[in-house]
């Protein structure tokens, strides 16, 4: 199965991204997207899955920097 996973950041003007994933992100997830990483906070299925492909839509929030 394929995940399209559209990423939307919140707490930041980030423009997210739009990936294909091997395997779902789940709460609590970290991603990275180009150069920063987030958590994801929620994942939300747009659509009944088709075929191979999986449609999901994931929040997420800035990591802090050390």
């Amino acid at each position: 199965m394929i995940y399209k996973v559209s990423f939307v950041v919140i707490g930041k003007a980030h423009p997210g991204a739009i990936l294909n994933m091997d395997s779902p992100p789940r709460v609590g997830d970290y991603v990275q997207l180009g150069d920063e990483r987030f958590e994801v906070v929620e994942v939300i299925e747009l659509i009944p899955p088709r075929g191979d492909f999986a449609y999901l839509h994931a929040t997420c929030r800035p990591v802090p920097e050390d």
